[in-house]
């Protein structure tokens, strides 16, 4: 079964994607990366966008996790740029199982996502959706406040005083 994993948040996705695929056996995990211009569509604040680091650089660190990742799982991967929000979830008929954030606003898109599947002919996809990764301080991991300067990305507080501005 092919899984689709999101790459928003560091690490859970892609690792949920490759249990989902590997519980088959020899399974494949596609994650999608979104691309900048994309990233407006899906950001509560279109101001976090100017924070995104460039497709390629994100590219880059994520294939450094999945390649530290890789002994513990059987299924294969691939790292795709979006084309749109639904990525080849949307149109793939070998595309089994989608993996998403537990934020509302995505969840609502694997619903539309699902609906639009049954509409096409196509089997709606298997969700899972693992829960936020809550860190020190008991707020949520997130891109956003590692980009702030909030968290490290191991999770742990810093210092007000080591923040960049």
């Amino acid at each position: 079964m092919d899984v689709l994993a999101d790459s928003q948040q560091p690490s859970r996705l892609p690792a949920q994607g490759f249990q989902t695929a590997s519980q088959d056996g020899d399974g494949h995990v596609i994650i999608g990366i979104t691309p900048t211009g994309l990233a407006k569509q899906t950001r509560s604040d279109p101001a976090h966008v100017e924070l995104i680091e460039p497709f390629e650089k994100r590219r880059s660190n994520l294939e450094t996790e999945l390649d530290r990742m890789k002994g513990a799982y059987t299924a294969s991967y691939e790292v795709i740029r979006l084309k749109d929000l639904d990525g080849p979830a949307a149109t793939r008929e070998d595309v089994g199982a989608l993996v998403a954030s537990p934020e509302t606003k995505a969840q609502h898109r694997v619903y539309e996502l699902n609906r639009r599947r049954r509409d096409a002919g196509l089997p709606p996809l298997e969700v899972h959706i693992p829960p936020f990764v809550v860190v020190e301080d008991n707020e949520r991991i997130s891109s956003t406040r590692i980009r702030n300067g909030e968290i490290d990305i191991h999770g742990r507080v810093l210092d007000p005083s080591d923040r960049t501005e």
